[in-house]
């Protein structure tokens, strides 16, 4: 593993962060590996707290800024990985290397700002234990996070999309039973009092439980 003390910082929002090609490197693994475990667990990850997007002119201001970055050239959508993103690939990878490569992102580049650069830091446990500690609190709140004002657009759309595909069948309920009958099944399959209140991690199985949705017989 290249030796972070000789890496470049990287900080967005004032908050340490490494690219995806980086912290692949960083966790002995492949970029596609990283971005494969994303899109797989998406749910679990959560914009602000485990990881950075840029798009657009942030985007484009970034490669300005690291011009000699071949890995950027291509890149349309750049994932910037927090801390505690970090932590949730290294636990997705789920082997000991990656562990131990943590462990060594943690004191050499994450946590590096509290000595001077040409000082090795020793590894913390108690610092290792505090992160994993808040890892899985966030993700116990993000369990409990519920569909933000576009994630609840896109359910009534998908609603929508079937109520109207079902309506064209032959004797077909009329489609204000079939609306009331699929927002009673949402709210029964999540146990809701409302599909706003459906969590965030639901989202892509209520999308799919709408999909194949036949109606009530």
């Amino acid at each position: 593993m290249r030796e972070l003390q000789e890496r470049e910082i990287i900080e967005h929002n004032d908050i340490r962060v490494l690219t995806t090609a980086q912290l692949a490197e960083s966790l002995n693994t492949k970029s596609g590996i990283i971005n494969r475990n994303f899109q797989r667990n998406k749910e679990q990850f959560r914009e602000g707290v485990h990881y950075f997007s840029l798009t657009g002119e942030e985007l484009k201001q970034f490669k300005a800024s690291r011009q000699n970055d071949v890995t950027l050239k291509y890149v349309s959508v750049l994932y910037l990985w927090t801390e505690a993103g970090a932590w949730m690939h290294a636990k997705h990878l789920k082997t000991d290397k990656a562990r131990t490569a943590m462990n060594a992102l943690i004191a050499n580049y994450f946590n590096a700002s509290r000595q001077p650069r040409y000082e090795a830091l020793p590894i913390n446990v108690e610092r290792i234990l505090e992160i994993e500690r808040k890892v899985e609190w966030l993700e116990q709140r993000l369990r409990e996070v519920t569909l933000h004002s576009g994630e609840q657009l896109r359910v009534r759309k998908a609603v929508a999309a079937r109520v109207y595909e079902l309506s064209e069948l032959p004797g077909a309920k009329p489609k204000s039973v079939l609306f009331r009958e699929l927002y009673a099944a949402l709210k029964e399959r999540y146990q809701v009092g409302s599909y706003r209140d459906i969590k965030q991690y639901q989202l892509q199985d209520a999308l799919r439980f709408i999909e194949k949705w036949e109606g009530f017989k």
